[in-house]
């Protein structure tokens, strides 16, 4: 078969295997948990969050682990992922059906997504990002974590029932605790797990493969064409909060995957090995990642506090300047 076809048939196969396969992860954990009485708040903060951002999660580290040129893919991966989280997903969520933004989203977990973005953009400065800043990521993490389930333990009980519902979508009717439900939920978890595994390895081989076939550098591969199919869980789910009209779940969802994107990824990737971040993208990408993440904040900040279809439009149209900026 043709190289080009071939990597060309990967590069789609690996996208379908790493969606399939943190669905089949999210549904076998997240049974598996109910059965074991997890309160479905942690669950949703940890097994569902951790499992729409797994594909990212291991594009990043097996790109990095193979080092050289590939290793752009990494980090490019994760910049052009939280791009296009708020400047396409949001943009285009704002242009199906204006986005209503509570207030406490805007003034708490907002400013510390932008205050974490620059502490990531800083840790890049010298050309890397060391195993030691890896740590201090994922010790965010893990106090994010902490502080959102202690947060949400105090919220009313009928915007719980909000929040959980999403989590509710995923899991089926608890059945009695047998053996053989046991294993079917395991057997999910398993299914999934090689599905991700898979699928990471035919994108990041393919991806370098039709890089160079372009003559276009893998950092911009990962910032555009990877960062964007990584993303497909957070589309999914912010178009169907934004039809559902709960815009707060839509944007709380985009910005949860940006600061789980830093704090999880990076401090996860870093920990493994250095990662290394280019000059050119210290210099570019990260800027335009921070006014991006900084935009819709100044776009919403006067009440009633709205993302409309003209702020949309606004956002989906700096999306693809910066993606045409560095293509050509």
């Amino acid at each position: 078969m043709n190289p080009f076809l071939l990597n060309t048939l990967l590069f789609l196969a690996g996208f379908v295997f790493l969606t399939g396969g943190a669905e089949f992860l999210v549904r076998g954990a997240s049974r598996f948990a109910v059965r074991l009485n997890v309160p479905l708040v942690v669950i949703g903060l940890t097994i569902v969050a951790f499992g729409t951002s797994l594909p990212e999660l291991l594009v990043s580290m097996i790109a990095n682990l193979e080092g050289g040129a590939t290793a752009d893919i990494s980090i490019g991966n994760v910049v052009g992922s939280n791009i296009a989280n708020l400047a396409l997903i949001l943009g285009l969520v704002a242009v199906l059906r204006p986005v209503s933004v509570e207030r406490k989203l805007l003034f708490r977990e907002y400013p510390l997504m932008l205050a974490v973005s620059l502490v990531f953009w800083a840790m890049a400065w010298d050309g890397e990002i060391n195993r030691l800043e890896g740590v201090l990521l994922f010790l965010g993490l893990i106090g994010f974590t902490l502080y959102s389930y202690t947060s949400s333990r105090t919220l009313p009980a009928d915007e719980q029932a909000e929040a959980m519902e999403f989590v509710e979508d995923v899991l089926e009717a608890s059945e009695s605790v047998t053996l053989s439900a046991i294993f079917r939920d395991l057997g999910f978890v398993l299914i999934g797990i090689i599905g991700l595994l898979m699928g990471a390895n035919w994108l990041v081989d393919s991806a370098t493969f039709m890089a160079r076939h372009f003559g276009i550098s893998e950092l911009v591969i990962g910032l555009t064409v990877v960062a964007l199919g990584t993303s497909l869980p957070e589309l999914a789910t912010s178009v169907v909060a934004i039809l559902r009209k709960e815009g707060d779940i839509a944007l709380g969802n985009l910005v949860g995957s940006n600061l789980f994107n830093i704090l999880a990824i990076v401090g996860i990737t870093a920990m493994v090995k250095p990662l290394p971040a280019q000059l050119a993208m210290r210099t570019f990408d990260f800027p335009v990642m921070l006014l991006i993440s900084l935009l819709p904040l100044l776009l919403v900040l006067r009440r009633p506090h709205e993302m409309n279809r003209w702020n949309g439009a606004v956002m989906l149209s700096l999306y693809l300047a910066y993606n045409l900026w560095i293509l050509l």
